[in-house]
């Protein structure tokens, strides 16, 4: 579902953050949730608003998948040290994942890298897909460039997702 998520949010969201028109469709007259309505005069947003908010489900967008990732490795290696584990895909894809996924996870309007000294001025590479190289990263504010961007992302979670079916024990 995370991957999916990201579709539809690179779909509609990047679009819009860049300013490029997408079709939203008209809201109900009135929405109520409880005691509670909004009336579509109530949902309008300024133009830079709404342009910053295709940004911000793009991002939402990534740090689902980061965090469902980071899920899935966990849950699927239950007991194993995924960071030490003998299949060095595994370990780095780990290691990515967690640190994409510590970065987004606290501030998703001003992500910063949190990265641990141990993995400071390193090269984590995964084949075909993306460098990942920490050097110079710690605390400075999160650019997509730095990971290889979102569709690396979503890139690298497709070959977790075929790797984790192809080595399931069930």
């Amino acid at each position: 579902m995370a991957q999916d998520f990201f579709r539809f949010a690179w779909s509609v969201g990047y679009p819009i953050s860049f300013g490029l028109k997408v079709e939203i469709p008209s809201p109900p007259e009135v929405h109520i949730w409880g005691k509670h309505s909004l009336e579509p005069k109530d949902l309008n947003l300024a133009p830079a608003t709404f342009e910053l908010c295709g940004t911000i489900l793009t991002r939402l967008a990534y740090r689902l998948l980061a965090m469902e990732l980071d899920a899935a490795l966990g849950a699927a290696l239950k007991g194993d040290d995924r960071f030490s584990h003998a299949d060095r895909f595994i370990r780095d894809a780990s290691t990515i994942v967690r640190l994409i996924r510590n970065t987004v996870a606290h501030n998703i309007l001003e992500p910063r890298w949190k990265i641990d000294r141990k993995l400071r001025n390193k090269q984590i590479s995964i084949d075909g897909i993306l460098t990942f190289d920490t050097t110079g990263l710690n605390g400075k504010l999160l650019n997509r460039h730095d990971f290889g961007g979102p569709i690396a992302l979503l890139r690298l979670s497709e070959r977790i997702v075929t790797y984790l079916a192809e080595n399931s024990p069930d």
